[in-house]
Formats: C-alpha cells, sequence, structure tokens
C-alpha cells in the first residue's frame, strides 16, 4: 500500500505550543531553585565569615588587653570606638648594670632582640627594704650589641646615650625586668574602600586594617569597668574592659534581612 503525505502521523501546533509552555515552566522552576540555592550559598558563606571575623577581632583584641596594666599608665586613651595602649613586645631580664655615661645595661633576652629606637620600660627597685619606691623608668634604647654574653647565655649590651638624668646609681639592679613597648590605638576606623575596620594605628602612621569589615556606627564598642563592675572614664580603675564587634556585609539572606554577626566578650587587664 503506497502512503502519501497526508497518511504521516505527527503533531499538531497546540500540542507544540503546550509542549513548548510546559518546558519553559519547568526551566523557569528549575532556574528559580538554583537562583535560591546559589543565595542561600552566598548567605550562608557570609555568615560564617562574620562569625571568623568577629572571632579574629576579639582574639586580638583580649591578647592586647590581657597584656596591658592600668595601674601601670598602660592606658593612655579611652574611647567608645577606640583605645589606645602601651603593648610590651620584648622582654629581658638586667645581668650586669654600670654607672657609666651614657648608662649601659646588659640583658638576658627572652624573645626577640632589643633594637635602637626601642621604647623600654627599665625596672628601678631602688631601696631594696621596702617596695614604695619601686618604679619603672621610661627610657629610649640608643645602642644595641647583640654579640655579647651574660655567662653562657646570649645577652644584649643596651646603651641610654643622653638619659644619665633618669637613671640613679643603684635604681637598676641584677634580675631586673626590661620591658619594651610600642603605642598603639585599636579602633573603628573608615578605610580606602569608605568601609569600616577593626584597625590598628601607631602615632603618625594611617591606621592598618585587622578585621572587617564591621558596621559603620556600632561596630566596635569598649565599655571600661572598675574592680566593682562600675563603669569608669579614669584609666588607672579600670580593671576590665567590655568588648563588642558587629561585622557588616552587603548580603541579604532569604528573608531580605542583612547577614551580620556580633560577639561581647570581658576581657580582664593585667593588675
Amino acid at each position: 500500500m503506497n502512503m502519501n503525505a497526508g497518511d504521516r502521523g505527527g503533531f499538531t501546533l497546540v500540542e507544540l505550543i503546550v509542549v513548548t509552555v510546559l518546558g519553559a515552566l519547568v526551566v523557569a522552576a528549575s532556574l528559580q531553585i538554583l537562583i535560591t540555592n546559589q543565595r542561600t550559598y552566598t548567605a550562608q558563606t557570609a555568615q560564617i565569615q562574620g562569625q571568623q571575623n568577629t572571632r579574629a577581632a576579639l582574639d586580638i583584641l583580649t591578647a592586647e588587653i590581657r597584656e596591658i596594666s592600668p595601674e601601670g599608665g598602660d592606658i593612655l586613651e579611652m574611647g567608645q570606638t577606640s583605645v589606645t595602649v602601651r603593648v610590651m613586645r620584648k622582654m629581658g631580664v638586667s645581668c650586669l648594670v654600670t654607672t657609666d655615661d651614657p648608662p649601659v645595661i646588659r640583658a638576658i633576652v627572652v624573645g626577640d632582640s632589643f633594637q635602637a629606637r626601642d621604647s623600654v620600660f627599665i625596672f628601678a627597685d631602688n631601696n631594696e627594704s621596702t617596695a614604695k619606691d619601686d618604679d619603672w623608668i621610661s627610657a629610649e634604647v640608643t645602642e644595641v650589641h647583640d654579640d655579647v654574653t651574660c655567662g653562657t647565655n646570649k645577652a644584649n649590651e643596651l646603651k641610654f646615650g643622653g638619659q644619665s638624668a633618669v637613671f640613679t646609681a643603684d635604681s637598676v639592679r641584677l634580675g631586673g625586668p626590661i620591658r619594651s613597648y610600642l603605642r598603639y590605638t585599636y579602633g573603628l576606623f573608615k578605610l580606602g574602600d569608605g568601609r569600616y575596620y577593626l584597625a590598628r594605628r601607631q602615632p603618625g602612621k594611617d591606621p592598618v586594617p585587622v578585621v572587617g569589615p564591621l558596621k559603620a556606627t556600632n561596630g566596635l564598642e569598649f565599655t571600661y569597668l572598675d574592680d566593682e563592675n562600675n563603669k569608669t572614664t579614669i584609666p588607672t580603675e579600670v580593671r576590665q574592659i567590655a568588648i563588642r564587634i558587629r561585622t557588616d556585609s552587603p548580603v541579604v539572606n532569604s528573608l531580605g534581612e542583612q547577614v551580620s554577626d556580633s560577639i561581647s566578650a570581658w576581657v580582664f587587664t593585667r593588675n
């Protein structure tokens, strides 16, 4: 039997339109699922990053605050969004003290060697029979020799040119500690990208970002408490510092809310 064109099976135009519409709906639904999954993944990633940022910022601030002594004058300035402190960076123990001019102290070093222009505190015992006259001498190292020893221990020989007036013959004794310190301001700073970060700044230098971005208005807050947990504005009375950190992100979650994270902690100082 011969079959002509009119006998061939196929799809009608209506059937093709129905199939096309159904296919488009399936593709659109799949695309919407992919977009939703992508947004969820982006929001979760931003949330995790925010949590990591807050914890990293807290770790850094906690490590620094635990080392400062408010009674010893280590808190220099106190603000709601920043704090300026002296932080210890190097440590030594005197093993030889001379009354030369300039004064010379040989020290067994714990950790990194001292360098010229280091700012240091040197413990002055003065009268050994009482602690009332003990003090810390503030000085600047002008010259360092690191090819010396104290017994079998490697040492640094420190000189303090032009600073004889701050030393007395019996003030610095063998075994007295020597601390090198830096002045840092930790605070909420607006940086070049227009966003706010926890940053660290040395006098006369630009702030260096540490962690962020943080919220512009309340991304970093300090509260200073005395030994009775009352707020104080007097640096020498501080016994603990409450810290609150809030992250900032342009990402929004599936509810249309901005992704953010916060953390709070109370850190005791070295008193």
